[in-house]
């Protein structure tokens, strides 16, 4: 791989709609993975990234396509467009919601159900990778030692024992992690990490376990979508692109807020 490497990363492909920005409809999730097939862009797995294979990837624009969350949507709309595309992906499900719904997220709006294992096994039969995100979609840097370790493991235990296929790949919730949760995650096997830092991944990138990825929200138009992977004239990450995000990924930090009032509200 001698060129820089988008890495996306989406949430919900959902005709509903929602109070947030991280659902997309299916209409849209598909003219943007077209434009990628017709703009020359190969989709790739995760194991690509590993340490090993980051140098030799064979392919001239490469583009690796990622969901967080595991929401039951991404199988309804997202797989079968995939599907149609000759495209691959991987989900990062959040294990203690599987088959439920997204209790966790604290912004006000309809809710969403997550991917069950009839969904998640299904689609690993057919070519989309599995990775981990935790088991409460939780901010890893705010708990303890014993705590965070168990969000990591428990989840990677979870997901290899019912498909009987290794996990190498981790996602952090909200994009939150640190030196000691990055530790966590390569002490617990994983072979690589994604954060939410806006960047693309640069062939030779040492640090495994906080790989770039640039998010796809409800207001990217397909111009900024151009823009996010590259599309302009220079081919890299607009800085307008790279400060909305980061405004964005900030925002997702309210919600320790009302984790808070909810902690007092049950404490009381």
């Amino acid at each position: 791989m001698d060129c820089d490497l988008p890495i996306l990363a989406y949430h919900k492909v959902d005709p509903r709609r929602e109070l947030g920005i991280t659902a997309i409809s299916p209409g849209r999730f598909e003219k943007q993975i077209r434009f990628l097939e017709r703009a020359g862009y190969a989709s790739i797995s995760p194991q690509s990234l590993s340490v090993h294979a980051i140098h030799t990837t064979p392919v001239a624009k490469p583009v690796l396509i990622t969901f967080d969350d595991g929401y039951e949507g991404i199988c309804h709309y997202a797989y079968p467009i995939l599907q149609k595309y000759a495209s691959t992906a991987i989900i990062f499900v959040t294990t203690g919601y599987i088959g439920k719904y997204n209790d966790w997220d604290s912004s006000p709006g309809p809710r969403f159900r997550h991917l069950n294992w009839a969904h998640i096994k299904k689609m690993a039969d057919g070519g989309i990778w599995f990775g981990s995100h935790g088991v409460n979609h939780t901010f890893l840097t705010r708990q303890s030692d014993s705590a965070a370790r168990y969000e990591i493991e428990a989840s990677k235990k979870e997901l290899e024992d019912s498909l009987g296929l290794p996990i190498r790949f981790f996602s952090y919730p909200y994009g939150d992690c640190d030196d000691r949760i990055m530790g966590f995650v390569q002490e617990a096997g994983y072979e690589a990490a994604f954060s939410l830092r806006p960047e693309f991944l640069k062939a030779g990138c040492a640090d495994a376990y906080a790989l770039p990825r640039v998010a796809i929200y409800l207001l990217d138009n397909m111009r900024a979508f151009r823009a996010k992977i590259g599309c302009n004239r220079n081919g890299s990450l607009p800085y307008a692109q790279k400060l909305k995000n980061r405004l964005i990924n900030r925002c997702a930090y309210a919600s320790i807020l009302v984790d808070n009032r909810k902690s007092r509200k049950t404490d009381q």
